[in-house]
């Protein structure tokens, strides 16, 4: 049986399951088959970039994907082509076992690809910089609803953001939030206004007990209190 046989869910249909998306920017090729045998019966998502890609190949992911056909991986590659060479990229992904793929939303609605077995995800504001993506923040939530894709990413230093897109989106739609842990944003606050899901990286991976770190960091999220987070 292959992963795309196994896992089926989109990721809208993991919301409420797991709060928590490990990102494995990881540069030494075993740490990542070590790193999901210690996470394994706990993530539910994972994040892969192009540091993933560069450092394990098409092949190695393939085949991490396949070593771990129960978790959906979603792939950060930032896609900002035309649409046709973002099509490209995109399927090449879902090829390999990829589920879901963030591409930047600026580059407008005729510039994302529909694609029918695969998520596409928006990138709408970064954690630091980004004053390109903040001015156009509205128009790429709009964009969402337009293309129906199934979310966007925030970053989660930015509630009042998070929480406009959540007002705009309502519950149809997925909000990944980064930033928490290693760039100091608490572990819960994004959810507290209004993500699904907040990304952890180095809080994670640079762990000396990654299974407890992420056991305890997906409980501070299941446990989101606004007011811890003022």
């Amino acid at each position: 049986m292959t992963a795309e046989e196994e896992m089926t869910d989109r990721i809208v249909d993991l919301k409420g399951v797991s709060r928590v998306i490990p990102a494995l920017d990881l540069t030494k090729p075993e740490r990542y088959w070590a790193l999901m045998r210690e996470l394994r019966g706990l993530v539910k998502i994972v994040k892969v970039s192009w540091v993933t890609l560069l450092t394990i190949g098409p092949e190695g992911l393939r085949k991490l994907i396949l070593d771990n056909s129960d978790v959906y991986f979603l792939m950060d590659a930032k896609l900002a082509d035309v649409n046709f060479i973002n099509g490209l990229i995109a399927g090449r992904l879902r090829e390999i076992g990829i589920r879901g793929v963030i591409m930047h939303g600026f580059v407008g609605n005729v510039n994302v690809p529909r694609m029918e077995d695969l998520d596409l995800i928006l990138l709408a504001s970064m954690t630091s910089g980004g004053e390109l993506y903040d001015a156009n923040f509205d128009y790429v939530i709009k964009i969402v609803k337009d293309v129906n894709a199934a979310g966007v990413v925030i970053g989660g230093n930015k509630p009042n953001l998070i929480a406009r897109a959540r007002a705009i989106l309502g519950s149809g739609y997925v909000i990944l939030s980064p930033g928490i842990g290693a760039q100091g944003v608490k572990p819960g606050c994004a959810i507290a206004h209004g993500a699904d899901f907040e990304i952890v990286g180095r809080a994670i991976y640079e762990s000396s007990n990654p299974r407890e770190a992420f056991i305890r960091i997906e409980d501070e999220a299941r446990r989101a209190d606004i007011n811890r987070c003022k």
